[in-house]
């Protein structure tokens, strides 16, 4: 559940909700369809658009695997892929809070002990570049700000 409609609900405990409440709920719960409809299209391209953005980030790091050992593509792309469903799951929710909460903050504490923030923030660039490449416009217009919540936190 989102967490400000979760919050909503738990502060009108015992009582009705007021009108501007009831508006938010309303609002909410208005746009699941419509997040549900894009939340299976962006589950469905997943691989096509890791495939697009594996394929122009590995020639741009071509020492990746010396640095970080011979599994360093297959984690690349496992947390490019965690990422991304992530934000989806976040979009589905239209909850910025879950993508911060379940994922990011751990995320961004790896990166930084290991330090590949640098080297990571290419395939996040290239990720929101594809979007236009395997997305509509709206698919595109709906998940790119947790997007660049992700890179914003992770690389930035």
């Amino acid at each position: 559940m989102n967490s400000k409609v979760a919050e909503l609900m738990h502060q009108s405990e015992g009582r009705y909700l007021r009108p501007d409440e009831l508006k938010t709920l309303h609002a909410y719960v208005e746009g699941i369809p419509r997040r549900v409809r894009l939340y299976q299209v962006l589950q469905a391209k997943e691989q096509e658009l890791l495939d697009r953005v594996m394929e122009k980030f590995q020639p741009m790091m071509p020492d990746l695997t010396r640095q970080h050992g011979r599994l360093a593509w297959e984690r690349c792309r496992r947390d490019l892929s965690m990422v991304w469903r992530y934000c989806c799951m976040a979009m589905l929710l239209n909850d910025e809070d879950y993508l911060r909460d379940k994922l990011l903050y751990w995320l961004e504490t790896i990166l930084k002990s290991f330090k590949m923030r640098d080297q990571c923030q290419p395939a996040y660039k290239l990720m929101l570049d594809s979007l236009t490449y395997s997305f509509g416009a709206e698919e595109s217009e709906m998940i790119r700000p947790y997007l660049l919540l992700a890179k914003s936190m992770l690389v930035n």
